[in-house]
């Protein structure tokens, strides 16, 4: 069994380097769905924001499946109504949804992440993200929130 991308992995001297050298030098708290939520970026993210001509969509998605999974994806559009966007500046919005998987096949699962639809119950709905973090490293959005 690997223990990378475990809970129990040790982390890496670079990425506390790296984590070091490029902080997260810029923050904004905002109001999500009533709740508070502090949105945190890169200047390597703040830079690669300045040469876009249309903002950032930072999802940030709970992924019931098998497993609870969190993730964040990158859009260049919006995602139409269904999904709350709150503008953080006039370059990055972000998103949060917690979704649900068309089944429990682990193969499908780590290829594709294949979404059903928006997860709607009583257990999804008090969850709400607290932090987001973005980068933008190597040519890539990079993005990890809590909850």
């Amino acid at each position: 069994m690997s223990m990378k991308n475990s809970y129990f992995e040790i982390p890496s001297p670079f990425a506390m380097i790296e984590r070091w050298l490029n902080p997260q030098s810029y923050q904004r708290k905002l109001e999500l769905r009533g709740k508070p939520l502090t949105v945190s970026w890169t200047k390597r993210a703040d830079r690669a924001l300045a040469q876009r001509g249309q903002p950032l969509l930072a999802e940030m998605q709970l992924y019931f499946s098998c497993v609870v999974k969190k993730r964040v994806l990158f859009h260049e559009a919006t995602l139409g109504d269904e999904v709350e966007t709150l503008a953080v500046n006039d370059q990055l919005h972000v998103a949060f949804r917690p979704v649900e998987a068309n089944s429990c096949d682990p193969v499908e699962f780590a290829k594709n992440y294949p979404v059903k639809r928006s997860f709607e119950s009583k257990g999804a709905s008090k969850m709400h993200p607290k932090s987001i973090s973005v980068d933008f490293k190597k040519g890539r959005w990079i993005g990890e929130f809590t909850i």
